[in-house]
C-alpha cells in the first residue's frame, strides 16, 4: 500500500508538472528558473569577428554581472586590442518595474554584430510567446517558442518583429534564437554552444555565435574563464565606471 501511495503521489506530481508547463510563457518562464544566471559572475571572455569579406579580428573582454533584489547589473569591458582598451558597455535594470539604463538595445558591441539586446537575455514582460512545431537540433529533440513583442516600441529597439526560440525537451536549455525580419525572413541566429553544468549543476553555454545571415557576417563569443564569486565581482567596478562618465 505504500508503495503505491508513492507511486500515486509520483504520478501527480509529473502530471502537475507537465501541466504547469503547457503554455509557451510558462515553458519560457521555467527554462529561465532553470538556468538562471548566479548572483555574482566573472568571466574572461574571446571574441573572434569574421566580417563580410571572411576577415577575421580578435577582441578579449572581461565581463562582471551582479544581481539582488533591487538591481541585475551586467559590465564587458575591452582589454585587447589597445586601441580599444578600456571601452565599456553597462546594462542596469530595476528589478522591481524593469526599468534600464545603458546602450540602446540597438547599440553594436565593440565593433561585433551582436547587439545590446541580445546580451541582456530573455526578458518576458516585453513578450507574447506561443508554440511553434518541434524540431531536432544536431540529433537532439527541441520545442520551438514564437516571441512577438508586445508593443511597436519594442519592435523599433530591437530591428526585429519576431524571435523563434529554440528550447532542449530534456532541460529546457535554450540552443538557438533565430531573429525574423518584417517579412517574416530570417535575418540574425544566435546559437548557444557548448553547454555544460558549472559548479551548482546548471548548464552554462561555453560559446555564442552570432550569425547575420543576409550579409555573412559572425561572431564567436567564447567562455575562457568563468568564476561565481562576489569576491570577484566588487561593486566598485560598477561604480567606477558611472563615475568615469
Amino acid at each position: 500500500m505504500k508503495r503505491e501511495l508513492i507511486a500515486l503521489i509520483g504520478v501527480v506530481a509529473c502530471l502537475t508538472g507537465a501541466a504547469r508547463a503547457q503554455t509557451a510563457r510558462e515553458l519560457i518562464e521555467e527554462s529561465l528558473r532553470r538556468h538562471a544566471p548566479p548572483t555574482a559572475a566573472y568571466e574572461e571572455h574571446a571574441m573572434v569577428i569574421t566580417d563580410r569579406h571572411g576577415q577575421l579580428s580578435l577582441r578579449t573582454l572581461r565581463y562582471y554581472a551582479q544581481s539582488n533584489a533591487d538591481v541585475t547589473r551586467k559590465l564587458h569591458v575591452v582589454e585587447s586590442p589597445p586601441e580599444l582598451k578600456g571601452a565599456a558597455i553597462q546594462i542596469d535594470r530595476d528589478a522591481h518595474d524593469g526599468t534600464r539604463r545603458g546602450p540602446t538595445p540597438t547599440t553594436a558591441v565593440f565593433g561585433t554584430n551582436f547587439l545590446v539586446a541580445d546580451l541582456e537575455g530573455e526578458q518576458p514582460g516585453d513578450f507574447q510567446y506561443e508554440r511553434g512545431g518541434d524540431v531536432d537540433l544536431e540529433r537532439v529533440p527541441h520545442m520551438v517558442l514564437r516571441a512577438r513583442p508586445t508593443d511597436a516600441s519594442v519592435v523599433r529597439a530591437t530591428s526585429y518583429n519576431e524571435r523563434h526560440l529554440y528550447l532542449r525537451k530534456d532541460n529546457l536549455f535554450l540552443s538557438r534564437i533565430d531573429y525574423l525580419d518584417r517579412e517574416g525572413r530570417p535575418a540574425r541566429r544566435l546559437s548557444y554552444r557548448a553547454p555544460r553544468p558549472d559548479e551548482f549543476g546548471i548548464w552554462r553555454a561555453s560559446m555564442m555565435l552570432m550569425e547575420d545571415l543576409r550579409d555573412g557576417r559572425r561572431t564567436l563569443l567564447k567562455v575562457e574563464r568563468r568564476v561565481h564569486s562576489p569576491d570577484y565581482v566588487p561593486t566598485s567596478v560598477f561604480e567606477g565606471l558611472q563615475a568615469r562618465r
